[in-house]
């Protein structure tokens, strides 16, 4: 009767537990499962978008827009191709009914560039006004951009000439648009957009490899020096080993020049690996003969006792150290293999009651 009664107990025990490790694992499975995520991107890769030129007066204004990853440029009959600067033909808004100052662009194919840095100018052909770079993308379509400071009203240097002027731009919608940061010809920053694919090590480095050596043209003070691209390498948030390793990468073309562009990107020299291996052995001798005074003064300080009891101490010592370091590396392996132990310690609670049962049913029987 009685040995009926503890193969019951043992056998809902053992049930108990196999379901313990079965709901565990079911919740591991949950989570791995959950942590499977997918993005949907949606939306238009087509459409147009909107300038307001303000007091321009225009009759018309142009859309120039080019994608620079590939140096092609848009037109309105949906190809990327040639530029086609100030061409009424071919990059020309159109005038929005009942809005003498708003204009229309043509239809843009943004598809297999949502990576790349595209950019506009709005131009007025008939004036030569224009506004300043800035990063266009789908997220634009059916927004307006603006002149926000007018004409003439903190104006942006011209990218590539320092005597002109360009209007700001500003969207009133849209992600990552807006007016690009750049390096102008003079070497002012200026500008608030990083693109999210741009590598900003190497735009200081086509800084440097444009302008080194040149004088701005209305100071004729040197356009690239410690100051210039010092100040570049902070406003994009790089530093200067990864403008120098960028710079190499253009050995051999127009203007390039290592010596004097290494003086000017001031890289931080890296220890050699012998520097480093001599400064690690010289640190280890410093410390192994550290080590060796420090024994030398325990024995002399323990001559009361016998010899043999000092070097057995000794041998234990540094016994009971090496085994801490093989437990603790041990441990770490054994963490990460195993990854969640919850379902070996439900198992193990399992086990222990079970124990409990048994002895306490013993016990009733020897009664």
């Amino acid at each position: 009767m009685n040995k009926k009664f503890i193969s019951l107990i043992m056998a809902a025990l053992l049930a108990v537990s196999a379901s313990a490790v079965s709901a565990s694992a079911a919740v591991a499975e949950d989570e791995l499962t959950g942590a499977e995520v997918t993005a949907e991107v949606s939306g238009d890769s087509k459409g147009t978008f909107f300038f307001d030129c303000g007091d321009w007066n225009a009759s018309t204004v142009c859309f120039y827009i080019w994608d620079a990853d590939t140096s092609e440029y848009a037109a309105n009959d949906g190809s990327w191709g040639e530029a086609h600067w100030g061409s009424r033909k071919w990059i020309a808004g159109t005038k929005v009914e009942g809005k003498d100052t708003v204009f229309e662009s043509y239809e843009v194919d943004f598809g297999g560039r949502e990576d790349h840095k595209v950019y506009v100018i709005f131009h007025n052909p008939d004036t030569g006004a224009q506004t300043i770079d800035a990063f266009v993308n789908a997220s634009a379509f059916g927004h307006t951009a603006t002149r926000p400071d007018g004409n003439g009203v903190n104006a942006y240097e011209n990218a590539v000439d320092s005597e002109k002027r360009c209007d700001g731009v500003s969207f009133d919608g849209g992600d990552n648009i807006g007016v690009a940061k750049i390096i102008t010809s003079s070497g002012k920053i200026q500008g608030d957009i990083i693109h999210p694919s741009q590598d900003r090590a190497e735009t200081v480095a086509k800084f440097v490899l444009s302008y080194l050596g040149k004088e701005e043209k209305l100071s004729h003070e040197q356009i690239v020096t410690k100051d210039t691209v010092a100040n570049a390498i902070s406003s994009f948030g790089t530093d200067a080993n990864a403008v120098w390793a960028a710079y190499q990468k253009h050995e051999g073309e127009e203007n390039y020049d290592a010596e004097k562009a290494k003086e000017m990107i001031a890289p931080v020299e890296e220890t050699t690996s012998s520097e480093t291996s001599s400064t690690e052995s010289s640190s280890s001798s410093s410390s192994s003969s550290s080590s060796s005074s420090s024994s030398s003064s325990s024995s002399k300080s323990s001559t009361s006792g016998s010899g043999t009891t000092t070097t057995k101490s000794g041998s234990t010592t540094s016994t009971s150290t090496t085994t801490a370091a093989t437990t603790g590396d041990s441990g770490s392996t054994d963490t990460a293999s195993t990854g969640d132990t919850r379902g070996v310690i439900a198992f193990a609670g399992v086990l222990v009651a079970a124990a409990g049962t048994i002895i306490a049913t013993r016990k009733k029987i020897e009664e």
